[in-house]
């Protein structure tokens, strides 16, 4: 799963290769958590940012408090909750790293996951409007990248550059959106431990983000 990321001052690098903007209103989020509003490029607006609650409410809850966070690549495109948002509001999301924890016996270890050869990236997802009319995203996830798979066997859908105009498209080629929900580049990611203060979503300093021993 994925369920903490980060996303700074490095949108700014991924807004002007892409011809991105970005809301005037966005403020760095180093430990991005479900129910934060994060930015977010929708498929009405594929090159303005714009922010949004992270987390999808589906419609058959019973508790409305419930929020969907990822959606399984495997079942993204067939899953009652998710099936008409992959079909007609599909999204990405910015980040510049996420979080995932290795269950160790001496307890959970947080590591940071990035590429090694960009600053940021985006992720895949989905949104859809919640009970009060507002947009939420969900991200997709997908089976880990085999150099991570040590750390969690999940990760989510890092989208490479080539990936972007088709996710965004009106295509309803659906096998083929499916298809690109892969694991990333083994050799494009890098992984490495920090501060045990990410555990706590109050913590939102740029330290986090710092390789410890």
């Amino acid at each position: 799963m994925c369920g903490r990321y980060s996303i700074g001052d490095e949108i700014k690098e991924l807004a002007q290769q892409h011809d991105y903007s970005i809301p005037s209103d966005f403020d760095p989020t180093y430990n991005a958590a479900p129910g934060q509003s994060l930015p977010v490029l929708s498929h009405p607006h594929p090159n303005a940012f714009s922010l949004m609650h992270w987390g999808i409410q589906p419609f058959w809850a019973k508790d409305q408090s419930k929020r969907l966070i990822n959606a399984r690549a495997e079942t993204v495109a067939e899953k009652a909750s998710f099936k008409k948002s992959f079909q007609q509001r599909r999204c990405l999301i910015a980040a510049d790293g996420y979080y995932e924890w290795m269950k160790t016996p001496e307890g959970k270890v947080p590591y940071r996951i990035t590429r090694n050869d960009a600053p940021a990236f985006l992720m895949a997802g989905i949104w859809d409007k919640d009970h009060e009319g507002q947009p939420a995203f969900a991200i997709i996830t997908t089976q880990a990248s085999e150099s991570i798979t040590h750390i969690h066997d999940r990760m989510p859908v890092l989208l490479h550059d080539e990936a972007l105009a088709l996710w965004q498209s009106d295509t309803e080629d659906y096998p083929g959106l499916v298809d690109l929900l892969r694991p990333f580049d083994d050799d494009r990611l890098e992984a490495f431990t920090v501060s045990k203060k990410v555990n706590w979503v109050g913590n939102n300093e740029e330290y986090l983000r710092k390789a410890v021993d």
